[in-house]
């Protein structure tokens, strides 16, 4: 059992390796590729300045002979800024995220969804109005329908006589640069309009433990006044003409009877594998084939059996009378003779250690007392 526990530990710690490798080289590469982007984005930006700058001088210093660049097919893209350039490459950490969403009452719980509507605090169209198209969480962004919009240059694979080269559309703007915009009854003077709302927090959580959504509502702190979600509006279904009828697909067609089985025997063999090896029941068919290949198999050992050699052929026929008389047991002549050899064998040991048979036969007193060679004296010993 302890052999069982150290496998599964050792095995354990090398799973825990491994992943942590693979985290490391995935966090590494995404770090490269988000430097590369920022690198390319900053080129990029730091080109087309340059190229504005460029042509500002070149209009003050040679006039209406200036060079024209927005000419032939780049005529179309004057002023327009690269596809770079629409979105940021990299992802802001979470106290990055936090900051821009402190009025929001936090990253974790936003209190923004798509259909609010927000009015704009930073750039050219600053103080208007528009409905949330989308949120970025990667780095807390959103799209504002209609406002901050910017023409795009296309690639050239996606341009066509029906495509122009550049598109129109929203650029993200961070959520810090907006503020959500409610219309608040006034009870003093009876009027309800729109108010910009500063702050918001998130109270009364409940939690589903069968789906696992998470609801709360937003609140103005400070005013008690609770901010209702925007209704999500019905997904439009529509009817296309390869659509099955409802009525087509209640329609009963079949109807069993005793008269037939319920089911076309064809079908046993696509429920079940026709040539699964453990399939019990086969079709005559199979079986005769199997059989087949087994004979063959079989009649191509006896081939090569029938393509021996006359001394392979010898030495089978040696090999099969052997077989055939058993193993060999020993006689009584053969016992004393081996007899014989094992005394003559005894009586040259004992004659070179200079040992009598009887001595080597008496026990010896002292059972830890080496042998006396014939060197040694054999003398008794003075007395006292």
């Amino acid at each position: 059992m302890q052999k069982i526990l150290k496998r599964v530990a050792t095995a354990e710690r090398q799973v825990a390796r491994r992943k942590a490798t693979r985290d490391r080289l995935h966090f590494n590469k995404e770090r490269h590729d988000e430097q590369y982007g920022l690198k390319n984005q900053a080129n990029i930006v730091a080109r087309d300045i340059g190229r504005a700058k460029q042509a500002i001088r070149d209009d003050w210093n040679l006039g209406p002979l200036a060079p024209n660049h927005y000419t032939g097919e780049a005529a179309a893209q004057y002023g327009a800024i690269s596809e770079v350039r629409y979105k940021n490459p990299t992802s802001l950490r979470n106290e990055q995220k936090e900051a821009r969403c402190a009025w929001l009452g936090g990253y974790k719980n936003m209190n923004l969804v798509p259909g609010d509507r927000v009015v704009l605090l930073h750039g050219p169209d600053k103080g208007k109005i528009g409905r949330v198209q989308n949120i970025n969480h990667d780095d807390a962004s959103i799209v504002v329908e209609g406002l901050n919009k910017s023409n795009i240059k296309l690639p050239s694979a996606f341009t066509s006589e029906d495509n122009p080269p550049v598109l129109n559309i929203e650029l993200p703007i961070p959520i810090s640069s907006i503020r959500l915009v409610h219309p608040v009854f006034d009870p003093k003077t009876g009027v309800t309009r729109d108010v910009i709302i500063n702050q918001l927090v998130s109270r009364n959580f409940a939690h589903d433990r069968i789906t696992g959504k998470v609801e709360w509502t937003r609140m103005v702190p400070g005013l008690n006044i609770s901010i209702p979600w925007p209704k999500e509006a019905d997904k439009e279904v529509m009817d296309h003409k390869i659509d099955t009828l409802r009525i087509d697909a209640e329609e009963r067609t079949f109807v069993p009877t005793l008269l037939r089985p319920p089911m076309p025997e064809m079908v046993i063999d696509e429920l079940r594998n026709k040539y699964s090896k453990f399939r019990t029941r086969h079709e005559p068919e199979y079986i005769q084939r199997r059989e087949a290949e087994t004979q063959a198999v079989k009649d191509r050992v006896h081939l090569m059996d029938s393509m021996r050699s006359p001394l392979q052929e010898l030495h089978r026929a040696e090999r099969e009378s052997k077989k055939k008389k058993g193993k060999p047991r020993l006689s009584v002549e053969m016992l004393e003779e081996i007899g014989k050899v094992i005394a003559k064998n005894r009586q040259r040991t004992l004659d070179a250690a200079g040992i009598s048979d009887a001595a080597a036969a008496a026990p010896s007193e002292q059972t830890n007392s080496p042998i006396p060679s014939s060197t040694e004296s054999t003398a008794p010993p003075p007395s006292a």
